[in-house]
C-alpha cells in the first residue's frame, strides 16, 4: 500500500480511491488498475493532489481521455491523476477557453453550434484536451498545436502559469509540455456559420468513420507516419492486416488500428506491434516509430 500522507489531503475536494481499475477509463479497454487513483474538483484541487503527493514522495500520471494509452495489465505504481472534473468549455469571441478535462468532440460540436470556425479539422478525434495538447492531436487537416494560443500548466514546482507556446513547440504527434500539467487550452477561432460548421464537421465524421474503426475497442493509430509514408498501408503491404494475437486483432478496415476483439491484454498488444514492425522492417526497411504511449 502506498505511503501517502493522507493529511495533505484535507482541503482536497475531489475523489480518490486505492487500487482503481483503470481499463474501463481507455479506449482500449486494457489496462491493471491504478495504486492509488485521484480525481480533482477543479484546478486548486490539482494542485492541491500534486503536492499532497510529492509530500509523499508518490509517484504520479496524469490521465487524459485514455486514447493513445497502452496501460501494463499489471497496472501502475504509484498515483494517476485525472482531469475528467476540469471540463468547461467557454466558447467567446475569437478563442474557445476549455478545461483540459473536456472531450474534444464536445469542444469541437460546441464551438460549430456557436458559430465559432477554425476547429473542424479535429472533428472525430477522441480524447481530452489536454492529451490532445500534450501529444499534438490531429489529423490530415490539421492538428490541434494549429490552432493554441496559449495552455495554463501546473509546473513541476508547482506554480500555475499560461504558457504561449513559440515557435517549435508543436511537433508532429507530440509537444514540449514536458513534465508540466495542462489544466486548460486557449484555441484561436474565427467567426463562421454554425449551418456551415455542424455540416462540415459531419462531413469530416463521416470520412473518419468510414475509414477507421470507432473509438472504443483501440486506441487510434498505435505507429507514427513515417514521413512521406502512411504506416497503414506498409502494414497491409507487408500483409498483416488482419492478423491477429491474443485478442488483438490489425483492423481489416485500416491497419494502424489494432482492435480489441475481447479478451486482449497489453502483452497481446506488445506481441502483435513486434510482429507488426518486424514485418515492415523486412518489406520495405522502415523501423516503424510507436504513436501510442505505454504506461508500464
Amino acid at each position: 500500500m502506498l505511503p501517502v500522507d493522507l493529511s495533505g489531503f484535507s482541503s482536497f475536494r475531489g475523489g480518490f480511491a486505492r487500487e482503481h481499475p483503470l481499463a474501463p477509463l481507455t479506449t482500449w479497454r486494457i489496462g491493471g488498475p491504478a495504486e492509488l487513483y485521484v480525481e480533482p474538483a477543479d484546478v486548486d484541487d490539482v494542485v492541491v493532489a500534486v503536492e499532497a503527493l510529492r509530500a509523499s514522495g508518490v509517484p504520479y500520471r496524469v490521465l487524459g481521455g485514455g486514447s493513445n494509452l497502452l496501460i501494463s495489465d499489471r497496472g501502475v505504481r504509484g498515483a494517476v491523476i485525472s482531469l475528467a472534473r476540469l471540463n468547461r468549455i467557454d466558447v467567446l469571441e475569437g478563442v474557445v477557453v476549455t478545461g483540459a478535462g473536456a472531450l474534444l468532440h464536445q469542444v469541437v460540436s460546441r464551438a460549430a453550434d456557436a458559430g465559432a470556425a477554425g476547429l473542424e479539422a479535429l472533428a472525430g478525434i477522441p480524447g481530452r484536451i489536454g492529451g490532445a495538447i500534450f501529444g499534438n492531436a490531429g489529423s490530415r487537416y490539421g492538428a490541434i498545436g494549429d490552432v493554441t494560443l496559449a495552455v495554463d500548466v501546473l509546473t513541476p514546482d508547482g506554480e500555475c502559469e499560461c504558457l504561449v507556446p513559440p515557435a517549435g513547440f508543436f511537433e508532429y504527434r507530440r509537444s514540449r509540455i514536458g513534465d508540466r500539467i495542462v489544466l486548460a487550452a486557449h484555441l484561436a477561432t474565427d467567426a463562421g456559420d454554425p449551418i456551415t460548421l455542424r455540416a462540415r464537421q459531419q462531413v469530416l465524421l463521416r470520412e473518419r468513420l468510414g475509414s477507421q474503426p470507432g473509438w472504443v475497442g483501440n486506441a487510434g493509430c498505435v505507429f507514427k507516419n513515417p514521413a512521406g509514408r502512411s504506416a497503414g498501408q506498409m502494414i497491409d503491404d507487408a500483409g498483416f492486416k488482419s492478423e491477429r494475437e491474443g485478442g488483438i486483432v490489425v483492423s481489416p478496415r485500416h491497419a494502424n488500428f489494432f482492435e480489441n476483439a475481447g479478451g486482449g491484454t497489453a502483452d497481446d498488444v506488445d506481441r502483435l506491434v513486434n510482429r507488426v514492425r518486424d514485418a515492415v522492417h523486412r518489406a520495405h526497411g522502415v523501423e516503424l516509430e510507436m504513436e501510442v504511449k505505454r504506461w508500464r
